[in-house]
């Protein structure tokens, strides 16, 4: 029996997770939602799909198996308690929520529900991020830096407090698969007002790593978006997919490049997940997102109130 999914957004965002459920046979899409009624009907006219124009009626007309949130957080509105409150297992992508305050309520619900959940950040996905940590062992990393430095065409973001939540998001969550849990954040803001252009954000981790995140909206000319982690000897370097690894020691300098197909593992661990109703199964649950989350606005909370935020969270697996 296929599995029956829903999509709320059929955009940019949607396509990569579209491709890869077409590839598989046990799944049926039964309804799209997108507010672009003519990029909707494209969408379904493959797969014999119904159209909706809001989440709610499709919700509860199509009753879907499985619901893919693929709209930006400031249009997701409600539908993650609806999905809650009909059982609906949900994939979204990161960040997951539009603030903390409702990141927090989701979880809540989501681990009363015993709800399978996924947040599409990609660390426990990628065929280099793991050859990353192997490289690394048990090493602690002495010292992480990261830049999220993007050309003002290429993001919506008006202040670096916003650029951090909805983007730099995911520089956040690799640095905690590779350097485990935070134990305090200071953010100092770049720029006048109180929504400034830049943003520099140290993190001290639980194992002694200190890490240091730089991101702003400022325009430039290119972009830099990267994650190093350096130790005695060496570094290793990543960029935002991450698409590739590069590994520089005192004698060689090697460049690994990923050949995962991000959004196959993804939907692939998701509806194993779904078809067995084993939310463990999922590694970038709902639950470990929050931990990247609380992170996120720990770094808010810094830069407004000029003074460190200490942090206790569990270490990631």
């Amino acid at each position: 029996m296929s599995l029956r999914i829903a999509f709320y957004g059929v955009g940019d965002r949607a396509r990569p997770y579209l491709d890869a459920l077409a590839r598989r046979r046990e799944v049926e899409l039964c309804a799209v939602c997108d507010i672009d009624r003519r990029s909707a009907e494209q969408t379904a006219a493959g797969w014999g799909a119904q159209v909706f124009l809001s989440y709610e009626p499709m919700l509860q007309q199509a009753q879907p198996d499985a619901l893919w949130i693929c709209v930006p957080p400031h249009l997701q509105g409600d539908v993650l308690l609806r999905a809650v409150q009909q059982r609906i297992p949900f994939f979204i992508e990161a960040p997951g929520a539009m603030n903390f305050d409702r990141a927090r309520q989701y979880a809540r619900l989501v681990s009363e529900a015993r709800l399978v959940s996924a947040v599409g950040f990609p660390a426990h996905h990628v065929d280099i991020t793991r050859e990353g940590r192997e490289y690394l062992g048990t090493n602690v990393v002495p010292l992480a830096l990261g830049w999220w430095l993007r050309p003002a065409h290429a993001t919506s973001a008006t202040s670096a407090l916003a650029l951090l939540w909805n983007e730099a998001c995911h520089l956040v969550d690799l640095l905690r698969y590779f350097c485990g849990a935070v134990a305090s954040v200071q953010a100092c803001p770049a720029g006048p007002g109180e929504e400034p252009g830049g943003l520099v954000v140290q993190l001290r981790f639980v194992r002694g790593t200190v890490g240091v995140l730089t991101l702003a909206t400022f325009p430039r000319p290119e972009q830099r978006v990267e994650l190093e982690l350096l130790g005695e000897g060496w570094t290793l370097t990543l960029d935002e997919g991450p698409t590739w690894l590069r590994v520089a020691e005192h004698d060689k300098t090697t460049t690994l490049r990923s050949l995962t197909d991000l959004a196959s593992e993804q939907v692939g661990a998701f509806l194993q997940a779904v078809a067995t109703g084993d939310p463990s199964l999922v590694p970038s649950s709902y639950a470990d997102a929050l931990a990247t989350l609380t992170i996120c606005d720990a770094a808010v909370r810094s830069a407004r109130e000029a003074t460190a935020i200490n942090l206790t969270e569990p270490e990631r697996s």
